[in-house]
């Protein structure tokens, strides 16, 4: 029990930056290979404004989210856009979210500097002991808002106006386009939407560990294995592919060894993509948010 409670907030954290690379793949068709990079780019500017501006955590957190979300428009305004439009391979636009990153990462070594910075905790490290269970106060953090923004994305993508055109997109982009539905703008909020939720993961985990200028990378390919488990472009699958990876991590952390954690990630991916490629939670549909 101890395994799963400490597998739980790691699960949500994968589960975020897997709804990123889900809701960009079911809207605009692409892998973004950035979504990582949000995570460590929303981080890197709550810290600055808790610890040198002096904003409370929840302020920092907000207006990261929204910074990360504004650079997430640009991308797909600035860079992906321009090539949908030249009608490149979709090879191209990978590899333009893989330079994306790339530079990102770089900006924030020149920004922060290389060394790790700590991000202190809201709510304090103080352990809560409930029976034989040890429990941090930021695990329960990340648990909770982790679970409170996957039901406010479900609440967008369901009751919202622009919810539903990214829907129809996510569905058949053809179509949509034809109903009269602008579909260069659900790409921007997709990509919006994604950067914001991967700020959001890169925020809350940041307490538990140092903030660098290369975090995203780990964090963005667990993200990726999360949401090809649980079925790429299938934004439930992506939750729950994302709680299955951290349990996953958590049980044989503890039962084998911490060191054997992130091959036996790759080799749960490894084992998905042989005996089920469309996720383990996604039916034949690319999309289905």
């Amino acid at each position: 029990m101890q395994y799963l409670l400490n597998g739980l907030p790691i699960g949500a954290t994968y589960a975020l930056i897997a709804l990123g690379y889900s809701l960009i793949y079911a809207s605009a068709g692409v892998l973004n290979w950035a979504q990582g990079d949000m995570a460590m780019l929303g981080a890197y500017l709550a810290y600055t404004l808790n610890r040198i501006v002096g904003l409370g955590f929840l302020p920092s957190m907000l207006a990261a989210m929204a910074c990360a979300a504004l650079v997430g428009t640009l991308v797909e305004r600035g860079v992906l856009r321009p090539l949908r439009r030249r009608a490149s391979p979709s090879i191209n636009l990978i590899i333009a979210t893989l330079g994306v990153a790339i530079i990102a990462r770089n900006l924030a070594l020149i920004v922060w500097g290389p060394d790790p910075q700590l991000f202190p905790s809201p709510v304090g490290s103080r352990i809560v002991s409930v029976g034989s269970l040890n429990l941090l106060p930021q695990d329960l953090l990340i648990v909770g808002v982790a679970i409170f923004l996957m039901l406010l994305l479900q609440y967008f993508l369901r009751f919202t106006r622009e919810g539903k055109a990214l829907r129809a997109v996510a569905q058949d982009r053809m179509a949509a386009s034809l109903m009269g539905i602008v579909v260069e703008r659900s790409d921007s909020v997709a990509f919006a939407t994604s950067a914001a939720l991967g700020a959001a993961a890169g925020i809350l985990i940041a307490p538990l560990f140092f903030v660098t200028f290369n975090m995203g990378a780990v964090i963005g390919i667990k993200g990726f294995v999360a949401a090809v488990v649980g079925g790429l472009g299938n934004i439930p699958g992506a939750i729950a592919g994302g709680f299955v990876l951290g349990l996953t991590e958590a049980v044989a952390g503890g039962k084998i060894s911490s060191g054997y954690r992130d091959a036996i990630s790759f080799g749960v991916l490894i084992l998905v993509l042989w005996l089920r490629p469309s996720g383990l939670f996604s039916r034949v549909n690319r999309a289905k948010v």
